[in-house]
């Protein structure tokens, strides 16, 4: 990959792994360095590239520069839902999409609060993101199976809690 590809890339990529570095982190500035580092090391490891798919790659790195972050900061993340809905109105989300950051967004913080971060992490990738099991587990580096019971048990965790609510 060349360094003009990588540009290329950060235009065309960039809005996607912004949204999901501030979901993550729930703080504008900080997604913005999060965005910065994941390019940066992209740039770093274009000589080891092995011309997989680009996407799931490119979310791999911003990954795991937000573990990094987290592991350093160690500290309760606050998200702020208005900042999350307003990113990006020129995207249309599709209904499904369009019902989680409306309607059930307030309601999905909340009850993602009550889950570990690996488990919101999958929901994240796969219900916003779309991301194939494959590609999420490629991005956290763990097994599609893994994903297919963390993302289970999140769903069933968040049906209880709703339903409590109810």
């Amino acid at each position: 990959m060349r360094v003009d590809s990588l540009e290329a890339l950060y235009k065309y990529y960039m809005n996607d792994i912004y949204q999901y570095l501030l979901r993550l982190s729930g703080h504008p500035q900080t997604a913005e360095d999060l965005l910065h580092d994941t390019f940066v090391k992209a740039y770093e490891y274009l000589e080891s590239y092995q011309g997989e798919t680009v996407r799931p790659w490119l979310f791999r790195v911003a990954h795991n520069i937000y573990v990094d972050w987290y592991r350093r900061e160690k500290r309760q993340i606050q998200t702020d839902p208005t900042i999350l809905i307003e990113l990006n109105p020129s995207v249309d989300p599709g209904p499904e999409r369009l019902v989680l950051l409306k309607e059930g967004f307030d309601t999905w913080i909340e009850v993602s609060k009550l889950l570990p971060e690996k488990s919101r992490q999958i929901l994240l990738l796969r219900d916003y993101y779309e991301f194939s099991y494959k590609e999420i587990a490629e991005i956290l580096n763990i097994s599609v199976s893994s994903v297919k019971i963390t993302l289970y048990r999140a769903r069933q965790k968040i049906r209880e809690v709703i339903r409590d609510e109810l």
